[in-house]
């Protein structure tokens, strides 16, 4: 079994142990120790060893026996998560479920031991759809997620809430920035500085299908179409910007120097290394064929599959590029070129305008969590509809009353949603709201959590001597670089990507001044650059709110102040 796990450690580029053979030895006996206390395969062992050698950056490609304590720390904290997920059985009682028992008109304790009744009651015969009213059922609910009365909604003004700040950028340039203290006040401090004062222009981004489009009917020729025209779009705009060539065919034999634009793939199915990238052309120039890169002579370069770059260099056997320049960048964005994305202020009176509020609430799914334990033992009297009716518009239609008709709310879905389309790119939510709250009320289109993604996948290399840099900042600059929302291709197991809607609908147009990016990664509050070598390079705001809510406890949000630029934008990133 030493030999199957050395052999399977050599296939994915890492070599063990070095020329040492007693050293290769000891670790080879500790690798098959790991494999039979935690019952893998070799291969498995080695996916393990790829993924933590990835998301610890490490250098080169040999398995030392200094990293074995760490990699023992990773398995057995994979194997932790595997045991806590499973135990999806067990309830922790909050204050939360205690408040609702008491303050429930039911006296019978044998109906909290029943199975939940799927029954309900709507007032009047009226339809759940038409108003945010309060619906009652025929005995108390056991979830955590259909406990709340409607009727018994602490209003906004009056809550009693205490805020951590976590994190502060450019505290100095925004006198209302609170301090700690302030924030961990008895009252919700946070909602009364948001109160509107000024009027500023707002531009969203329309690129999303329509509601009730039809999914899950893309073909080969819609995978095909859409990565070709990447490249394709991606070398139009190469040759456009004058800072090279025509790009050429990377799979020729030749001597001569050359510019070619392609796409990074991986040579097999495990992860992405500097032996498996290879570069596929398009139709146009390559006929689509691919080619092995040589990056030997690049000292920095940061790659994933998916990524469109352009390379300098010369394919001397016709078998492999040897490159001596990489750009990951694609020329800036021109609004021309790419006409498909929309654009749309909207003012108080919901139509296109140019003067809009400066008060923008962006509420991020998943709202309904299909991962919530309660969701997946089915445990809910409630349709998810109504769950989220009840649970979600109701208090938003609360915080827009106490704010006025100068605040906007947007509604981002997540494909996590249980109530929504399990599809990505998606459409927005399709909703009839009462027309008291239509024009306050607005919907984004999703959220996927393309920074765990890319962390998983991206290898990198920098000088030697270079100290480690900001990689998650490096990530975030691929998704503008790219021009995409999400550029990873092929995209990992469960994300449900349509490629019949997603030529267009995962475009970014223009380069944004604000770009959030929910995930659950640490959450943080980053100015980036997308070209640091300019005189000028295009700076911009780059968010991971993290997630409000995290289990029973209290998570985090961002609080940001924009003003015209970076060096006047203020944000705070706060924990409750």
């Amino acid at each position: 079994m030493e030999e199957e796990i050395r052999a399977e450690f050599e296939s994915s580029g890492f070599s063990i142990g070095g020329a040492d053979p007693g050293a290769a030895a000891e670790i080879l006996s500790t690798l098959l120790t790991y494999c039979i206390n935690y019952k893998m395969s070799p291969a498995d062992l080695v996916s393990n060893w790829e993924v933590y050698y990835l998301n610890r950056q490490l250098n080169g490609l040999k398995l030392e026996s200094s990293y074995l304590d760490g990699f023992l720390s990773h398995l057995q904290n994979e194997v932790k998560d595997r045991i806590i997920k499973e135990e999806t059985s067990l309830h922790i009682y909050s204050s939360n479920d205690v408040d609702m028992l008491l303050s429930s008109t039911h006296t019978d304790e044998e109906g909290f031991l029943d199975t939940p009744s799927t029954k309900q009651e709507k007032p009047n015969g009226e339809s759940c759809n038409s108003e945010l009213t309060p619906l009652t059922t025929d005995r108390p609910s056991s979830s955590r997620l259909a406990k709340t009365n409607g009727d018994r909604i602490t209003p906004f003004s009056q809550r009693v809430n205490k805020f951590t700040q976590q994190y502060v950028l450019n505290s100095d340039n925004v006198a209302s920035v609170p301090s700690k203290d302030e924030i961990e006040s008895t009252e919700d401090e946070v909602i009364r500085r948001v109160q509107p004062s000024k009027r500023c222009t707002l531009q969203v981004q329309r690129s999303q299908p329509e509601p009730g489009c039809r999914f899950m009917y893309d073909r080969i020729e819609d995978r095909f179409n859409y990565l070709e025209d990447r490249i394709r779009r991606s070398g139009s705009l190469f040759s456009a910007s004058g800072l090279c060539g025509e790009p050429a065919d990377a799979t020729l034999a030749s001597e001569e120097s050359m510019f070619s634009v392609g796409m990074v793939i991986c040579d097999g199915e495990g992860h992405l290394n500097e032996k498996s990238i290879l570069l596929q052309g398009s139709v146009e120039h390559s006929r689509g064929q691919r080619v092995r890169l040589d990056l030997k002579d690049v000292d920095r370069f940061s790659l994933f599959p998916g990524q469109v770059v352009g390379i300098q260099g010369h394919n001397p056997s016709g078998h492999c590029f040897v490159v001596s320049k990489l750009n990951d960048s694609i020329p800036n964005f021109v609004d021309a070129q790419l006409p498909r994305a929309k654009k749309q202020a909207v003012d108080s009176e919901g139509n296109q305008s140019s003067d809009v509020v400066s008060r923008v609430l962006s509420s991020m799914g998943p709202f309904i969590d299909s991962d919530h334990p309660e969701i997946k033992k089915g445990a809910v009297d409630k349709s998810f509809q109504d769950i989220f009716l009840f649970e979600i518009l109701r208090k938003l239609q609360d915080f827009t009353q106490y704010l006025g008709h100068n605040v906007r709310v947007i509604l981002i879905p997540s494909v996590r949603d249980a109530h929504h389309d399990f599809v990505f790119p998606q459409p927005a939510f399709d909703l009839n709201l009462p027309e008291d709250i239509t024009h306050q009320i607005h919907f984004g289109c999703c959220t996927m959590d393309i920074l765990k993604h890319l962390s998983g996948e991206e290898i990198s290399r920098k000088p030697p001597g270079e100290k480690h840099g900001d990689r998650i900042g490096r990530i975030c600059t691929h998704i503008l670089k790219q021009q995409s929302y999400y550029p990873l291709y092929p995209p990992p197991a469960g994300v449900p990507l349509d490629f019949s809607l997603a030529n267009g609908a995962l475009e970014i147009a223009s380069a944004p001044d604000v770009l959030l990016l929910p995930s659950d990664l640490a959450p943080f509050v980053k100015v980036l650059s997308l070209d640091e070598s300019s005189e000028e390079p295009k700076r911009f705001i780059c968010m991971n709110p993290g997630r409000l809510a995290k289990g029973i406890g209290g998570g985090t949000f961002v609080e940001l102040n924009y003003n015209e630029d970076t060096d006047k934008t203020s944000a705070s990133l706060i924990r409750i």
